[in-house]
């Protein structure tokens, strides 16, 4: 069974989703905002509390093997367009990493991000490593989700509150909706295919009219106040609403970049889903929620996102201090209560959670609430002084303070030391791992090598007698065949020179797969100098218009037989282009040496020519 990572946004997809997912896959998810995880998804489900931006999050894929990464943007179902292409790069660098060759994209139309750019830099990496394949879905309006800011949630909100809606154009303008459980059969559908296409998609789902979707808001709330926006920005007018204070929905639009296809198209869905019925249950379960702890616990997240572990540990100071008093208060006077000092517990326990400054800090307050007791009964503060026996509830509580919180300290010092060495260690884990795969595919690469150099004499052989012909015109005419075949490159060509002018004229039986018809050497004088004295021109500065490989072959040949002149014909052997893997010294030997065999065949052919006549 394939094992999906789901990370990023993942309010998206409500509990009954994940249940779906996990019926196909085993699912892990990496979502530090979602409080639901471990409370009512499948127990089978591996949740994490971290995102992409974590240390910890190269950890996941330490868990198990995966086979692909779902990514939720935030900007999916109405979330505020952020560029989120550095947490993106983050999940694919670790997917080349760890082997995982697919990812998913679930995004917007507003989303900033360039996935053009990022598709083809994966697709071909550049390092070394495994290529990731990675697919961007493009989401219409989505019904069923469990966002709370989703853009159903905030019609329906403002449908509650009896404001205007106004939806972004006129009543018959086109409105794509579509269902959570279209799309998580289409996400389970493109990651259970063997096959798998990179690029930008869009799930159309439904499609329906904006005063169809009207309808079905009216529906769920008959007092609703709902109208459109036309093309000209004015309030379209509807009998029984007052469009005063309006706010104005914008449905997602189709994606802007340019479209790969429809997952519609490419993976077809057993069954379409009534979209109508989904939002209104969508909007049957929001009504069923409480709000009035809703905007309480925002703002306590808001207020302990903003303050962070500071405010947790004032407010319990705080808190837990006005208890304490209250408890010494009510227990004075017990007698059970005379040998328990409920003010040295509070220092205690402030102590042993929160560290030395909190312990400090609780011992302090119990010091000036003890001052404050001893005024009640009539001891001043000179009195308090100068009494050495007073001082012992003081060095009680500030000792106490200090232990506690130094012995907290301490642990989370040990705790930190720990986890440092762990990751130290990990990071080793890592690089030796990336050591093995480096190693695993040089032994691939050296064992092509070596299976190639075993078949290297057989092919040079076949090459020798393949080139033994009659005449130098025949020996070319073979050889654009046979070396072509064995270096593999079909823009091998022979050029011959012509010293009146300098040029080099392509020869008839290079035709084919030739980008041009003469070459000017008059433009490239390194490589002249360097095939004139008996070398192979490389292209290691990739000259505009230059070949990537050249050498010069050369023969006599008598150019009339009653007279017994000769000449000698210069031929520039080239090779127009090479790819990455075909630029290295192994490439440039195998050239060089097939050039010599050219070079001795051509002469062979001159001489048995000069004999036969």
């Amino acid at each position: 069974m394939n094992t999906i990572l789901l990370t990023g946004n993942t309010r998206l997809f409500p509990t009954e989703a994940l249940a779906y997912f996990n019926t196909a896959h085993s699912v892990y998810i990496a979502d530090k905002n979602r409080n639901d995880v471990k409370e009512s998804i499948p127990e089978n489900i591996r949740s994490f509390s971290t995102d992409p931006s974590d240390n910890d999050f190269g950890r996941i894929f330490e868990a198990g093997r995966i086979s692909a990464v779902w990514y939720v943007t935030h900007c999916a179902d109405g979330g505020k367009p952020v560029d989120e292409t550095d947490r993106i790069e983050a999940i694919l660098q670790q997917c080349a990493r760890s082997g995982v060759g697919r990812m998913v994209v679930i995004t917007e139309s507003t989303d900033p991000a360039d996935y053009r750019w990022m598709i083809g830099k994966w697709s071909e990496p550049e390092e070394a490593g495994q290529k990731v394949e990675m697919a961007v879905v493009c989401l219409p309006l989505v019904s069923g989700t469990d966002i709370n800011r989703s853009r159903l949630s905030r019609i329906f909100k403002l449908m509650q509150k009896k404001r205007f809606v106004s939806l972004k154009g006129t009543a018959g303008s086109p409105a794509a909706i579509l269902t959570i459980r279209e799309l998580c059969s289409l996400l389970v559908r493109m990651t259970s295919e063997s096959w798998f296409r990179p690029g930008i998609y869009s799930a159309t789902g439904n499609i329906t009219s904006l005063e169809n979707f009207r309808e079905v808001l009216l529906s769920c709330r008959p007092d609703a106040q709902i109208g459109f926006t036309g093309k000209d920005g004015e309030m379209q007018k509807i009998p029984g609403t007052d469009p005063r204070g309006s706010v104005v929905i914008e449905l997602p639009a189709p994606y802007m970049g340019g479209l790969d296809g429809s997952l519609e198209e490419m993976y077809s869905l057993p069954a379409m889903i009534d979209w109508k019925e989904t939002v209104a249950a969508q909007y049957a379960k929001l009504i069923q929620e409480s709000e009035d702890r809703l905007p309480f616990r925002e703002k306590a997240a808001a207020y302990l996102g903003r303050f962070g572990r500071f405010s947790v540990v004032i407010l319990d100071l705080l808190v837990m201090f006005v208890i304490t008093e209250f408890l010494a208060k009510i227990t004075s006077d017990s007698v059970y209560f005379k040998i328990v000092d409920v003010r040295l517990l509070y220092v205690v326990l402030m102590g042993m959670m929160h560290g030395l400054a909190a312990g400090s800090g609780a011992a302090v307050l119990q010091c000036i609430m003890l001052v404050l007791r001893y005024k009640e009964i009539g001891i001043s503060g000179l009195l308090l002084f100068y009494n050495v026996e007073n001082w012992i509830p003081f060095v009680y509580y500030l000792t106490a303070g200090v232990i506690c919180g130094y012995t907290h300290q301490k642990n989370e010092q040990k705790i930190r030391s720990v986890s440092a060495e762990n990751g130290l260690i990990r990071k080793k884990y890592l690089f030796l791992n990336d050591a093995y795969r480096e190693s695993v595919r040089d032994k691939k690469e050296l064992r092509a090598q070596v299976l190639s150099e075993e078949e290297s004499y057989r092919k040079l052989y076949e090459a020798i007698r393949r080139l033994s012909q009659r005449t130098p015109e025949a020996v070319c005419v073979e050889s654009v065949k046979v070396i072509r075949e064995l270096l593999d490159n079909n823009t091998f060509c022979i050029y011959q020179i012509n010293p009146a002018n300098g040029r080099a004229y392509l020869l008839s039986c290079c035709r084919e797969n030739a980008t041009r018809s003469q070459i000017n050497t008059a433009q490239f004088p390194e490589m002249m100098n360097a095939v004139g004295n008996g070398g192979t021109w490389r292209n290691t500065g990739f000259m505009e218009g230059a070949p990537m490989y050249a050498s010069m072959v050369s023969f006599e040949r008598i150019l009339s037989p009653e007279s017994g002149n000769k000449d000698v014909i210069r031929l520039l052997v080239t090779v127009e282009q090479a790819a990455q893997e075909q630029q290295s010294l192994w490439y440039v030997s195998h050239f060089s040496i097939l050039c010599g065999l050219l070079q001795d065949a051509l002469e062979h052919a001159s001489l048995r020519e000069r004999v036969l006549e």
